[in-house]
């Protein structure tokens, strides 16, 4: 490149003509520094959710501590009390707030229903043991009582289950028509129904010897078959009202 010695940039200012760029050094950036070898992250070890207690697995499902998670199960008495109560007991009873209630009722609903899909009977059912069974575990060990119905194909073979309805510890009410718009909707002839006395006793009452006759009323006009009514609660055994000979058809 050419140089310019100091009286001809001045006589290139006096000419209006900008003095030459002088040429820039270039910078030299660092090196790079030398990386060391790369290290995986680091990943906790698996849970195993078998080997924790309790209030471990109550603490995970609500993010607090194993403290208060085993304060909530000691005001509910037990992990299976705790199981069986509605969320308005939860709140009522453990004093955690709705959300936390809601998160609890959410977790026993999936174990819940996780163990009812694996001891559903399958095949034409043999007397009604295996669906008393089967209801034991859904409906058995509530607080309040609830009515379901179970509609049978023509080989006795379990078609799908709904619920009439809900009520309260003492009882609750039955609409026929809820009986009748469900076997229906699954196209069968035959019906068990299935209900819980939360009190525990497998007694049959004239309670449900009327509601059973109403049901046992309207399922006749529609040309559906009530085969039995089953009773059941939190401990082993049931109560068929077919097997006892006081349900309507079956002397």
């Amino acid at each position: 490149m050419a140089t310019y010695s100091v009286k001809e940039v001045a006589d290139l200012r006096h000419l209006g003509a900008a003095p030459p760029a002088r040429a820039r050094k270039s910078e030299r950036l660092p090196p790079a520094p030398e990386l060391g070898p790369s290290i995986p992250p680091q990943t906790a070890p698996p849970v195993d959710t078998g080997a924790l207690a309790e209030a471990a697995l109550l603490a995970a499902v609500l993010g607090c501590t194993e403290e208060r998670a085993a304060g909530i199960l000691a005001r509910a008495g037990s992990l299976v009390r705790l199981a069986r109560f509605g969320i308005d007991d939860i709140v009522e009873l453990t004093r955690v707030s709705r959300a936390d209630a809601e998160r609890i009722a959410i977790a026993c609903e999936i174990g819940r229903r996780s163990l009812l899909l694996e001891s559903r009977p399958t095949g034409p059912i043999v007397g009604v043991a295996p669906l008393a069974r089967w209801f034991r575990l859904h409906i058995g060990g509530m607080f309040v009582q609830e009515v379901w119905a179970a509609g049978l194909s023509d080989d006795g073979a379990l078609r799908g289950a709904w619920r009439v309805s809900r009520g309260d510890v003492h009882g609750c009410g039955v609409d026929p028509a809820v009986v009748v718009r469900g076997a229906t909707r699954l196209r069968v002839k035959h019906v068990i129904l299935a209900h819980n006395h939360p009190s525990g006793s497998l007694v049959t009452t004239h309670d449900d010897l009327r509601f059973v006759l109403r049901v046992h009323r309207a399922a006749l006009a529609a040309g559906i078959k009530l085969v039995d009514c089953l009773i059941t609660g939190p401990t082993a055994g049931y109560t068929s009202l077919a097997e006892e000979g006081v349900l309507p058809g079956s002397s």
